[in-house]
């Protein structure tokens, strides 16, 4: 007899037992194997949706960067200052990005 952890609450629960003594959920293996797979398919799909949010990041930064150091504006103070807080505006959001992304794979692999 092994203790397992339920499917739904994330009661611990004896392997032997039908259902969760807490929320009375079934905790049949396959049920378990269901539930699990879709945790992970939520995991993968939230990960990637903060991938695609540090690629527009990195992407903000470039073209600010190239704001800043185009030629042809008539207002040079106005483009530095544009163009700089577009750099730091994008660097700050892909650094909240990695750290989400991090704080994910740290909470998955419990």
């Amino acid at each position: 007899m092994a203790i397992i952890n339920c499917p739904s609450c994330n009661e611990q629960t004896s392997d032997k037992a039908k259902e969760c003594p807490k929320c009375q959920s079934s905790t049949d293996s396959t049920l378990a194997t269901s539930t699990q797979s879709s945790l992970k398919v939520q995991r993968i799909k939230s990960i990637q949706s903060i991938q695609a949010q540090t690629m527009l990041a990195l992407l903000l930064s470039i073209a600010g960067f190239v704001f800043y150091y185009w030629d042809g504006i008539e207002d040079q103070y106005m483009q530095q200052w544009v163009g700089m807080g577009t750099i730091i505006a994008g660097l700050v959001w892909y650094l909240i990005n990695r750290i989400r992304i991090s704080y994910l794979h740290r909470k998955f692999k419990r």
